[in-house]
């Protein structure tokens, strides 16, 4: 084996002391680890009017959006509610809370990056048919009604059974979804994720 040089050792200490201030740096940060002000949960999205929602937005592109459980804890809550979804696992893109008669009191949907609340709608100012749920806001007009011959599933405390989703924005947008309707008297089952 060849003996180092002194310049072939010294290069080989300098690395090794770098190396040496990197890896005792790595551990380190600005926030000491009992401080948790600096820590900040993420934020919900925001709840916004229909119209300021609406501004800006590419309205032949919008699609309902997938809403996080957080958002639907702090718009609708825990009680009775219908949930709406494009895929059997997917999120919901609308929810709506019920009454026990079924009627729907008030919903959510995210259009453009915001919550939009909604409104039960009377049936004139949605294009539903037969026992649709209708809610509104403004130009954003939504109605859900299960598949006639669909079969309904029970399990963990909810119904599902697939249903089509009309969306509506004024004159400028009609777009139609076939997915699943999820009811359940309380909370559902949280969806994969956060």
């Amino acid at each position: 084996m060849r003996a180092l040089s002194s310049q072939g050792r010294q290069v080989r200490s300098a690395l090794a002391a770098v190396l040496g201030l990197l890896v005792a740096g790595c551990g380190e940060s600005d926030v000491p680890d009992d401080d948790l002000s600096a820590i900040r949960a993420p934020e919900i999205t925001r709840i916004v009017p229909a119209p300021e929602a609406l501004a800006g937005a590419h309205i032949p592109s919008l699609d309902p959006a997938p809403v996080v459980d957080a958002a639907i804890q702090k718009t609708v809550g825990s009680g009775p509610r219908c949930e709406f979804r494009y895929t059997g696992s997917g999120k919901p893109v609308l929810v709506m809370a019920m009454q026990p008669n079924g009627m729907a009191t008030g919903g959510i949907v995210k259009l453009n990056g915001s919550l939009v609340p909604l409104s039960p709608a009377p049936p004139a100012s949605a294009t539903g048919q037969g026992k649709s749920l209708l809610l509104a806001a403004d130009r954003v007009r939504v109605a859900v009604t299960p598949v006639a011959d669909g079969e309904a599933e029970d399990r963990e405390g909810m119904r599902r059974q697939e249903a089509n989703l009309i969306f509506e924005v004024g004159q400028s947008l009609r777009v139609g979804y076939r997915g699943y309707l999820d009811c359940g008297s309380g909370p559902l089952a949280a969806s994969s994720g956060q």
